[in-house]
């Protein structure tokens, strides 16, 4: 947790207005997308905010701190997406045999869209990228998160095939199949393609991803 520097005064923030600390991580987001983490000073992040230096520490001491409430965005948001969608709860299979094949793979859709038409995502997954192959915290983060995926995938393929809604298969593979689709495309948007497009990625690839679905699907029902 960041600890606060009770030397620096903050006057309190008007409700309904983004606050100092939010300011603080959009401006630190946009700078980690554009220059990568390493190249962004907490005074570069401070002049960009228009606060002196002694301020933004009341809020956060270093830039891991920052990266780490950015990587707590990134679940907040995920767990949003899943609201009327998903529940985590234990009975699992009962909410994918009330789906049915095309109901799950409607609602796998509409998680991951809603969670990547937030603008402030699409520049997380850009810093992910970049910062992926050096830093650690981003990179056990996304071995966390990118490796819950294909699990969630498995053991639902598996429930589907135990109940005859798909046909009997390895359910591995039918992950890896229908996931290496969604690697290709956000490899090429973040980082081959990043910035030559003013579309978003649901906009870029929203049709695609459809396409994909609905190929897919056709190719493993019973």
């Amino acid at each position: 947790m960041a600890g606060k520097n009770k030397d620096v005064k903050v006057a309190p923030e008007a409700p309904g207005e983004e606050t100092t600390k939010e300011r603080i991580l959009n401006v630190a987001i946009d700078l980690f997308a554009e220059k990568g983490f390493d190249a962004v000073s907490l005074r570069e992040i401070a002049e960009a905010v228009g606060i002196r230096k002694a301020t933004l520490y009341y809020y956060f001491t270093t830039k891991d701190e920052i990266l780490e409430k950015i990587l707590e965005y990134v679940m907040e948001r995920w767990n949003q997406s899943k609201v009327g969608k998903w529940s985590d709860s234990d009975d699992i299979e009962a909410q994918i045999l009330s789906m049915g094949l095309d109901g799950f793979m409607t609602m796998a859709i509409g998680v991951s869209s809603s969670w990547l038409e937030d603008p402030r995502m699409e520049k997380i997954m850009r810093i992910a990228f970049i910062e992926l192959y050096h830093n650690e915290p981003i990179r056990n983060f996304m071995l966390a998160f990118f490796g819950d995926g294909p699990r969630f995938f498995e053991s639902s393929f598996a429930v589907m095939m135990k109940h005859g809604l798909i046909r009997s298969a390895d359910p591995k593979v039918l992950t890896m199949e229908y996931m290496s689709f969604y690697m290709m495309a956000l490899v090429d948007y973040f980082l081959l393609r990043y910035g030559s497009t003013s579309n978003s990625f649901v906009q870029e690839y929203g049709a695609r991803i459809e396409e994909h679905t609905e190929f897919f699907k056709n190719a493993i029902r019973p």
